[in-house]
């Protein structure tokens, strides 16, 4: 079962699709020489290292809501550091 996970139009694997591709891929059950093969492959192993570093397979919903907390944090610690280090440089260029 896909589900979509880009406007590009690629797929998501589960994490049982992605065992079995890789299962044929490590049995040399697959045509790896073709590029397509070889980057659903790539993105099988990609999917089974994540969900066994991690736990689960991330989302799209996950990966963008982590990257909304990242550049929110971002932006704080700049905004922090600006307040911090600007009035003191005005200060100097008197």
């Amino acid at each position: 079962m896909r589900r979509r996970d880009r406007p590009t139009g690629d797929t998501a694997l589960t994490v049982d699709e992605a065992t079995a591709i890789a299962d044929h891929a490590e049995a040399g059950r697959l045509d790896l020489e073709d590029p397509e093969v070889r980057r659903l492959v790539g993105e099988a192993n990609r999917v089974l290292v994540r969900a066994g570093v991690w736990g689960v397979d991330e989302t799209p919903r996950q990966r963008r809501r982590r990257r909304i907390l990242a550049v929110g944090a971002s932006v704080l610690v700049l905004s922090w550091l600006a307040g911090l280090f600007l009035p003191l440089l005005a200060r100097l260029a008197d």
